[in-house]
Parts: structure tokens; sequence; C-alpha cells
């Protein structure tokens, strides 16, 4: 990945001072020190005369568009401390008196309600959008050469001499938080990530820095030759540019560097990203504005690799076939966003919609797009893609739109592809205004899942995955991390026996990064310098020392701190190093082929293959899928070569049974599911009541026993019984109350009938209508 880079024909004035897209065109606006006020196209040109301002400009911000409202309206601040009004064309609408000196900074909020400003005299002020004075929320010694809002509107990030502050606008619920953000001399300029909300800031001691939101340090980089003067974030992304004295750079938010250029430019004295991240502006101190254009991202996709060669140009090579590539070339528009995945390539230019199948990239699908896409995610039936006004639209490859999940407070603006996540049938969105909760949906009627499609946590959750192999939502898994840097999993539906408080699980901690494989349920984690990989994951909900058996471990320090994954297709897993690296580990084929024999019922031939391979892992993964299939006879040669002695003998006897009712039963008593075994064994028909009441005496639940005993007014005698023999062998007397009232009841109990019952039972078991007593 790289900047192409270009600058303006024309030199305007001694430098220019400040540069800004305008919203949903990729217009770009110029401030020169001549009081004068150029516009430029996408491919550099000047549009029109500059317009005379009037005034010396230090700052401008566009309006934001309010949905599908644009106003071409943009602030500026200047020079003699006021702030005023333009249209596009450089008319003055307004002008009001903000600071004493000059007004340094000027900057909407996300919506457009209000703007701040800043200035030499160390105030910062709110401002409505119709410029009338809110609030003065704070005034410092020195001046604020630099703010920025954070992701949701509700603070403020200011750059005050050697510090950054982070202001809350409510100064009633959050505190100011206070941090060195530079060694020496004043902090220039900063920027908050709206996706992230990671901070990135540069100083005079030549270096730039990235912080969390708490101010703490995640990265420092090599102090350059001259002040860092610019430096702004790439709209839902995890890039960010570096604008110094004739430098340009383009880092990851790790901080390593993705590319460099040295125009002979000056210094970039403000950059600007366009809304759909694909350009760059910069304001030069040589009097000039930079045009940058993202160029040569690459996507792989097992053996096929694009590449985006030019704005409007994507170059196709198969390793395959490395004498033959293909060369997509889209002239009518630049190239927005594309994704390469699950035999598809998606390409979306800024007016319309390409849709590859692979390996013929002859003729695609086309279709319309209203606005600019911020982001595509594959699935292997359909694909979802994002934009800031439509929000999330969901299509099928053939182009037809299928559904547009919607909710209350959906913030496309800030979806990530950590955010978002798709599969056969389900979407799932972490809900933006709320970042504890998810939200999934039908990907076909765009309507909620069940339980409102919530899945709910008690901390912040920062990245979300689906499983992609099963077909059924019945099967689907949704693996999170959350603040803590802990990895659950979850169904997406209600899985028979888990109750909804139960039905998150936690699976590891300090978890770097997670990612399921595209054609099985293997997920692959870096949790403490180690690679796990999860050969069935579904196990925690078996048989939890399944799980613990069915896991591949690696050391993983080669992949340093912060690693990222960025696939895992075939057997193959590919990371990023935090310093760009790209490193690649490869698991054994044979849990996939474990998966393909299950989910054709092939078991016999899972059994073959554990034979083969020899592999604990692979023996303990056919034992937890069996399970839960209810192969018994697989499962059983599956515990045995694990030499789960225990579990064998309980499957042995699951297997002897004769009702089929009581062997799903004792297979979810297996799961440790024991409402929904009683469910199964109430529900099936009434002489199956003996045996719920048998189920809760095994299992020590004594008053859940009298309770069904009491309610049916059957088997009392037999409730009682149990419980006396229990508290013989422990030489008690009953204490409880209940049991106390009910053994008045039923008086002197008649072990002869008892005995009878129990035989009765064992008759009827053996008939394949009972159960064992």
């Amino acid at each position: 990945m790289k900047l192409n880079i270009s600058v303006s024909a024309k030199k305007r004035g001694e430098m220019m001072t400040a540069v800004s897209f305008t919203p949903n065109s990729p217009t770009i606006y110029a401030t020169c020190d001549d009081q004068t006020l150029c516009s430029f196209g996408a491919d550099g040109d000047e549009e029109s005369s500059p317009a005379d301002l009037g005034a010396h400009i230090t700052s401008i911000s566009w309006f934001p568009p309010a949905g599908k409202t644009v106003v071409d309206m943009f602030a500026a601040s200047c020079t003699d401390g006021t702030l005023r009004f333009f249209k596009k064309n450089g008319m003055l609408e307004k002008k009001i008196q903000a600071h004493d000196g000059a007004a340094i900074c000027v900057e909407w909020n996300l919506d457009g309600s209000s703007l701040v400003t800043s200035g030499e005299d160390g105030e910062v002020k709110v401002w409505s959008r119709n410029g009338n004075l809110r609030s003065q929320l704070a005034t410092y010694p020195t001046p604020i050469y630099a703010l920025s809002f954070s992701p949701s509107s509700t603070s403020l990030l200011l750059a005050n001499g050697n510090k950054l502050i982070i202001l809350p606008l409510a100064s009633n619920k959050q505190k100011t938080v206070t941090w060195e953000a530079c060694s020496s001399g004043v902090v220039t300029c900063c920027d908050w990530n709206n996706v992230s909300g990671l901070i990135v800031s540069g100083g005079e001691d030549c270096c730039y820095r990235v912080f969390d939101s708490f101010g703490l340090p995640l990265f420092t980089s090599n102090p350059h030759e001259h002040v860092i003067t610019s430096v702004a974030w790439r709209p839902n992304s995890s890039l960010f540019a570096v604008g110094s004295y004739n430098v340009i750079r383009l880092c990851d938010k790790t901080g390593w560097t993705v590319c460099k250029n040295n125009p002979a430019t000056g210094s970039v004295v403000k950059c600007k990203w366009s809304s759909d991240g694909t350009q760059l502006a910069g304001a030069c101190g040589g009097g000039v504005v930079i045009f940058a254009q993202l160029v040569d991202r690459t996507l792989e996709y097992g053996s096929v690799t694009a590449t985006l060669t030019d704005p409007k140009k994507i170059q196709i090579s198969d390793v395959t076939s490395p004498n033959s590539f293909d060369e997509l070339d889209f002239p009518r528009d630049r190239v927005v966003e594309f994704s390469l995945g699950h035999d598809h390539l998606v390409v979306a230019t800024a007016t319309q919609c390409f849709i590859y199948e692979s390996p013929n990239y002859n003729t695609p699908q086309i279709f319309d797009l209203r606005n600019p896409v911020n982001l595509i995610v594959l699935a292997p039936k359909a694909f979802a893609v994002v934009d800031t006004v439509m929000g999330v639209t969901v299509y099928n490859y053939e182009g037809r739109q299928l559904s547009a999940p919607r909710f209350q407070g959906l913030r496309p603006e800030f979806l990530s592809a950590d955010h978002v996540s798709l599969s056969h049938d389900i979407i799932a969105i972490l809900d933006q205004t709320d970042f504890k909760t998810i939200r999934c949906f039908d990907i076909l009627t765009g309507r909620p899942m069940g339980n409102n499609g919530e899945v709910k946590h008690d901390q912040e959750i920062t990245k979300i995955s689906l499983s992609l192999f099963s077909t059924s939502s019945m099967d689907r898994r949704l693996v999170f991390i959350d603040s803590n840097k802990e990895l659950f999993i979850t169904p997406t539906s209600q899985l028979p026996g888990v109750q909804k408080k139960f039905a998150i699980q936690k699976i590891l901690t300090q978890v770097d990064t997670v990612a399921w494989n595209d054609t099985s349920d293997l997920l692959a984690c870096v949790a403490d310098s180690r690679l796990t990989v999860y050969y069935y994951p579904h196990a925690l909900y078996v048989d939890r020392d399944l799980l613990s058996q069915s896991v591949e471990s690696h050391d993983a320090s080669s992949f340093g701190p912060h690693p990222s994954i960025l696939s895992f297709f075939g057997n193959t897993i590919t990371v990023r190093r935090s310093s760009g690296a790209v490193l690649s580990r490869t698991v054994p084929p044979y849990p996939a082929l474990l998966y393909e024999y299950a989910s054709g019922g092939r078991f016999k031939d899972c059994v073959k293959l554990c034979r083969y391979i020899k592999s604990p892992q692979l023996w303990a993964t056919l034992a937890a899928m069996a399970i839960y299939h209810q192969d018994l006879d697989s499962a059983a040669v599956a515990l045995s070569a694990t030499k789960e002695v225990d579990k064998l003998q309980y499957i042995k006897y699951i297997q002897s049974i004769g009702s089929s009712e009581v062997r799903n039963a004792e297979m979810m008593l297996y799961k440790r599911c024991p409402e929904e075994a009683e469910s199964i064994l109430l529900q099936a028909s009434p002489m199956k009541l003996y045996h719920a009441i048998k189920m809760n005496v095994r299992l020590y639940r004594w008053d859940r026993a009298l309770q069904l005993a009491v309610k049916h007014d059957k088997y009392k005698d037999v409730v009682m019984w149990y419980r006396r023999e229990y508290l013989k062998g422990f030489r008690r007397e009953e204490d409880k109350s209940e049991f106390v009232k009910v053994g008045r009841e039923v008086g002197e109990i008649d072990e002869e009938r008892v005995k009878e019952v129990k035989r009765e039972a064992r008759e009827s078991e053996r008939e394949g209508g009972g159960d064992r007593k």
C-alpha cells in the first residue's frame, strides 16, 4: 500500500494555511495566506478562480452531512480572532468576534449541531449551528493549537503546551484527563479516531505518538528531522497520515510506517482525508496543495491476489498461473472499496458496485450505488456494504438486495470490519451506542433473530466474528473479545438445555486477535504469546473437558506484541505483526476433513481418519462431534481412544436404554443440562414422571423431586424412601420442613411397594418403554 502523490500546478501566495474535502464529493477547498479560497478537482486541477475571503484563515471545517442533507457551508477561524461562516463560493454569511488574538482552530461535531473554536487566548468555546455562543468550556494560560472531537462527540481533545487534554463537554459526568504528549516544545497537532478510539499526536520534539482514549501511550516514533506539523486518521480505518517538512507518511495504528513520500512542498501544515478514505489532501508551506491517492492495496484469498495498482485499476493474479493475470478497468469512477474472499471479488466505485466470480473476471454483475461505500464484508452466500447514509445493506452475489437491517442508534459511520460480521444466514452488528450489545439479524428479512436479536455482555466489546461453516442458524456460533481482552463464545440461537444466562461462555483470556476458518468451525486466536487453534469450539456446550483436549497450541512470540490475524483460509493462518510484517502459520488439514465427514453423517470415515492419524486432539474432537450429533457408537470409540473411562461408561449406559425420550434426557444430563432433561421426560408421557423424579433424586435435587411428586400427587412415598435412605447414610435427621410435612402425610412407608415400583420400571425399560430405576 502506498500514496500516489501529485502537486497543484500553480503556487498560491507564500503558503497554504488550511485544506478540506467537501462532504460526499471529491472537491477540495484550500485557503492561502493571500486571503483567497481555491477549489480543486480529484485529479488536482484547479476548478475555478480563487475567491477573496477578506481574512487570513487558520483553519476550516465543512458542515458535516446530516443524513441525506448536504449543507454547502464551512466555518473558518481567522487571525483577527473572528469565527466566520462561508458559502462554498467564498461568500461570507456571518462573522463573529470569538477570541482575543488569533482564532487557531474550528471543528464541527459529528452531527453538525455545534462547533468548537480555540485561540491564542487559551479559551475553548462552544457555538451553536447558527453561531450563538453556548459556553466557554475552559481557559488556559497558553494557546490551544489543535483540537478534535471524541467518537461520541461527548468529549474534546485539546493540545495545550506539551500536554494533551480530554475535556468532557458535560463536566458533571466525566473527569478531565491530562497527560504529557511531547518531550520538548509543544504539541502541534492531534486527531481522534472515530472507530478505534485511538489518539495520534505530533509535536515540536519531531515525534508522533499513539495513545488510547485514557492517555496510555501505545507507540512513540523515532525523532524526525523536522517538526510534525499535521496528523489525520483515515475514516473507518486503522491508518493515519503524518505530515512534516517535505515529508508525508502513511502509518498503521500500531505505529509502523506503511509508506513514506518526500515531496518538495515544504511543511504539510494541514492534511485531511476524503469521506471515503481514498484520497488525502495537504496544505503546504510552499504555497501548493498536495494530493495523494491510496494505491497498491493488496488482498489475498487462496491462490488469488487482487492489487489496486491505480485509482481506477485492479490487477488480479493467480499463483497457480504465474504467467497470466487480469486487469480490471473502471474508467467511470475511482475505486472506493473492494474485498476478496469466498471465490468472489466485490468492488465499489463512487457510483457502482461490481461483483466478480472467480475465475471469470470478464462478466461482472453491476448495480448502482447511491452513496460512497465505507466497508464491504463478504460471506459464502452474500455480502454486506456499509455507507454513512443508507447504513448496512445485504446483497447476494447476483446483485439483488436481500435486506437492510436497522435498529435505533445505528451509527454506520463508526462501523469497521471488527464491528460487523456476516454468515450464511445471520449478520451481527456491534451497537455503537452501547458497546456491550451485539445485534443479530436474519439476512433475508432484516428482522432481529430470537430474543430481539440481542447478545448482551457486562463489558464493552471490541471485536465480533460469526462462524462460517454451518448452513444452519442453530449451529451458528458468535465469538467476541471484550475490553478486558477475554474471548467469549455464544450461540446465535437458543441451544436446547442452555439457559440464556449460561449461553455466553468464556474460552480464553489475554486474547489479542481471533478468526474463524472459512471451510470449518476451527477457531484461531493469539493469546499471551501463543497461537491457539480450537478444533471444535462447540465442545464447550457438550463437554468442557473435551474442549481442552481438542486444542492445538504453539509458541507465537515471533508475532510480537499486538498481532492481528488477517485471514484463516483453508489450513493457512495469516498474521500481521505490529511492525507490519506478514507471517503465515499452517494447521493440519485433518480437522477440516473431520468436519466434512461429520457434516455428511459419515462417522465411520471419521473413525478411520482418527485411527490413521492417531492424534489425541483429533480423537477428542470426534468424541465431542459424535456426542453432539448423538452417534453414540462413534462417541464410544473416540472416548475409548482418549482414555476417558468414566465418560465411556456413561455413554455405554445411555446406549443400553430402550426409550428414545430417556436416552435424549440422559444425553442432556451428560451436557450438564438437567432442566432440559427433566423437560424432555415430563413432555414425553405421564409414564415418564417417575423417571423425572428419579433423575432429580440421582442429582440430589431433593426439593425439585418432592415438588414434582406433590404437584402430580404421585410417588411421594418413593421420594420420601430415597430421602430417608440418604439421611441414614449420613446419620442425620430430617431438617427440611417440606419433607417433614409430606412425611406426616405419607405416614409409614411401604418398602415393598417402593420395590415393586422399581421392579416394574426395570421391566418397562427392558421393553423399551421405561427408564432405569
